[in-house]
C-alpha cells in the first residue's frame, strides 16, 4: 500500500479537508475529518503531471482532491494504464538537455511545416476554391485597389481597344478564357507593372504600356500574366500567407466570407515575392505564347530588364503593387532562363 496526504473538496462546498490517501492494487481511499471515501482506480481521472502545477484527482460524484504526492499519483496512473506520455513530457521538462533538444526538433518540425506544410495545404485549398467566391474576391480585390491605390487610366480608348485585342490574341488558346478581362490603371504609386487578380482579372498600368518599345513586348507581359492566372498563383499565394483562411479552407472545403480575404489580397500584392517555381512557371507560359508565335524571347527579356531598371529608378518613391519583375528569382537569372541559357 503506498500513503499519502492530500486536500478534499466535496464538490458541494469550498470546504477544505486535510485527509490521508491509501492506494492499494484497485482502490484509493481518502481518510479525514468527515472524510471516508473508496473509489475503485478505474473510476478516477488524474490531471497530467506538467512542470510544477500541484494536480488534482477527479472523483466521480464532482468530488476533488488536490496533493503534491507526484509518486503516488503516478502509480495511481500506471495501476490505470494511463499517464505514459505526460510522465516522458516531465522528464524532458526537468532535463536540460532533452529541454534544448525538444526545442531544437520543434524548430525544425515548425521550419518544415512552413517551408512545406503549409503550401501543400494552401495549394489543395485553391484547388477546392469554389469558382464564384474566387470571382467574388477577385471582384472586392479590384474595388479596393481602385479606393485606395489605383487611378482611372489615362490611355486613349483607341489605345486600350487596340490592346484587349491584343490581349484577346494571347488568350484564344486557352479553353478557360470565358470571364477573363483586361484592365487598365494608373498612379505614381503603381508605376510600370502587371498583375493578374483571382477569377480572370489582369491589370496592365499605364506606364507599362509606356515603357514597352512595341506590342509584342506588351504580350510577353500578357502572357507572363496569363501564366499566374491559369495557375491561381494570386489565390495560393494569398493562402499561403493567410493561416487563418488556410485552415477554413483547408477543413471546410469553402470560405463563406472573402471579405477579409479580398482586404488582405491588395497587401499580399503590394509586398509579393512569388516563389521561384510561380515565376519560373509564369515564364514558361511567357516564352511558350511567343515561341508558338514566332517572336524571339529576347523581345520579352528585354522587357524584364526595362522594367528592372524602371523600378530601381522609382525605388524611393514609394510602395509600388506586386513588382512581379524585381521578385524571387532575381531578374538576370530569369533573363538567363528565358533566353535558354
Amino acid at each position: 500500500m503506498i500513503r499519502g496526504r492530500g486536500k478534499w473538496y466535496d464538490g458541494k462546498t469550498s470546504r477544505q479537508h486535510e485527509v490521508e490517501l491509501h492506494l492499494d492494487a484497485g482502490a484509493l481511499r481518502v481518510v479525514g475529518v468527515g472524510v471516508d471515501r473508496c473509489v475503485p482506480v478505474g473510476r478516477l481521472r488524474v490531471d497530467p503531471r506538467l512542470g510544477k502545477a500541484v494536480r488534482a484527482v477527479r472523483f466521480p460524484d464532482g468530488e476533488l482532491l488536490e496533493t503534491a504526492d507526484d509518486g503516488l499519483l503516478d502509480h495511481l496512473e500506471r495501476r490505470q494504464g494511463r499517464g505514459a506520455f505526460f510522465r516522458q513530457v516531465h522528464r524532458w521538462e526537468n532535463s536540460p538537455r532533452r529541454a534544448v533538444i525538444a526545442f531544437v526538433l520543434l524548430a525544425a518540425l515548425s521550419f518544415l511545416f512552413v517551408r512545406f506544410g503549409i503550401p501543400e495545404l494552401a495549394d489543395r485549398a485553391a484547388a477546392t476554391f469554389p469558382a464564384t467566391t474566387e470571382g467574388l474576391l477577385g471582384r472586392e480585390t479590384l474595388q479596393i485597389l481602385d479606393r485606395t491605390l489605383l487611378e482611372p487610366s489615362r490611355l486613349p480608348a483607341a489605345r486600350q481597344r487596340q490592346l484587349r485585342r491584343l490581349f484577346d490574341g494571347v488568350t484564344s488558346s486557352y479553353a478557360e478564357r470565358e470571364g477573363w478581362r483586361l484592365e487598365f490603371r494608373s498612379g505614381d504609386v503603381v508605376g510600370a507593372n502587371a498583375f493578374a487578380l483571382p477569377a480572370g482579372i489582369v491589370i496592365v498600368t499605364d506606364k507599362l504600356v509606356q515603357l514597352a518599345k512595341n506590342d509584342q513586348e506588351i504580350a510577353g507581359v500578357m502572357a507572363h500574366e496569363i501564366g499566374h492566372l491559369t495557375r491561381r498563383h494570386a489565390l495560393r499565394h494569398l493562402l499561403r500567407n493567410s493561416a487563418t483562411a488556410l485552415l477554413v479552407a483547408s477543413v471546410t472545403g469553402d470560405i463563406t466570407s472573402v471579405t477579409s480575404l479580398s482586404a488582405t489580397l491588395p497587401t499580399a500584392l503590394i509586398d509579393a515575392k512569388y516563389s521561384r517555381d510561380f515565376e519560373n512557371e509564369a515564364d514558361d507560359a511567357a516564352v511558350a505564347y511567343l515561341k508558338g508565335m514566332g517572336i524571339p524571347t529576347r523581345v520579352y527579356a528585354d522587357m524584364l530588364r526595362r522594367l528592372e531598371k524602371d523600378h530601381e529608378k522609382d525605388s524611393g518613391k514609394g510602395a509600388r503593387i506586386g513588382e512581379l519583375f524585381q521578385d524571387h528569382p532575381l531578374i538576370e537569372d530569369r533573363v538567363n532562363r528565358v533566353l535558354g541559357r
